[in-house]
């Protein structure tokens, strides 16, 4: 399971001294698995040990060095959710920023190893049967969207974080100066955009012919003017993809 090597000697030596030594009562400590669950470790008492939040660290930074291939991926995402604990306990290690920067890496690492392409399209057909199937009038829909706008409405974003997203809004309008979407390209947004508004739009359509206009259409529906004008606009191409279904 593990490689041969001084990181797998360095790893045992650190368990090895914990398992003899005696703590204070008031010692922070942190409970570890010696063969971690993603590699087929249990819960019994002999496979886990109590360790300082520091060494709990080392430990599973040895382990990204101690394993290859399936589970060389799973250390890395181990490592990454451990750095990443919100839960801050009484001495909690924090690394430095070279390791820090060590870490970051291992988690980019270990995510593009697991998004295949392979992956990747199995996935996205996940997404648009789930889609093709919702039901969008269910009460049930309503109560999980309304959950998330509310969530966004309470979200609190940091100065840094506002601009991490403006940076990326103009850099990716920079890379977009003076290139025209293909008709290929307008269709297929057109198209996602169409299986994924359907419902709606079917009631635009009807509030429309009734005499509503846009903005009354919008304020029935509780949905914004423009989603109101561009499904007017579109009407004929909805009506093709229903007749189609």
């Amino acid at each position: 399971m593990y490689l041969q090597n001084k990181y797998t000697r360095w790893y045992y030596s650190i368990i090895q001294k914990a398992q003899t030594r005696v703590l204070p009562n008031n010692t922070y400590i942190e409970k570890h698995h010696i063969i971690p669950r993603g590699l087929g470790g249990n819960n019994s008492k002999l496979n886990i040990v109590n360790l300082t939040p520091r060494e709990h660290f080392v430990c599973h930074l040895l382990l990204t060095k101690m394993t290859e291939g399936n589970n060389l991926y799973k250390m890395r995402h181990a490592l990454g959710m451990i750095t990443n604990i919100k839960r801050i306990g009484q001495g909690r290690y924090v690394p430095s920023g070279r390791i820090y920067e060590y870490v970051r890496k291992c988690c980019v690492k270990a995510y593009k190893e697991s998004w295949t392409e392979e992956k990747r399209k199995t996935h996205s057909e996940k997404l648009k049967n789930y889609n093709a199937k919702l039901d969008k009038t269910t009460e049930e829909y309503e109560k999980r969207i309304e959950g998330m706008r509310e969530k966004h409405r309470n979200k609190v974003w940091t100065e840094k974080a506002i601009q991490n997203r403006l940076n990326n809004c103009l850099k990716n309008a920079e890379a977009r100066k003076g290139k025209k979407w293909s008709q290929e390209h307008r269709n297929a947004r057109l198209r996602t955009y169409i299986e994924k508004n359907v419902d709606i739009a079917t009631k635009v359509f009807t509030l429309h012919d009734t005499g509503l206009n846009n903005l009354q259409i919008s304020k029935v529906l509780n949905i914004t003017w423009e989603k109101v004008k561009y499904s007017l606009l579109n009407r004929k191409d909805f009506e093709m993809y229903q007749n189609n279904l």
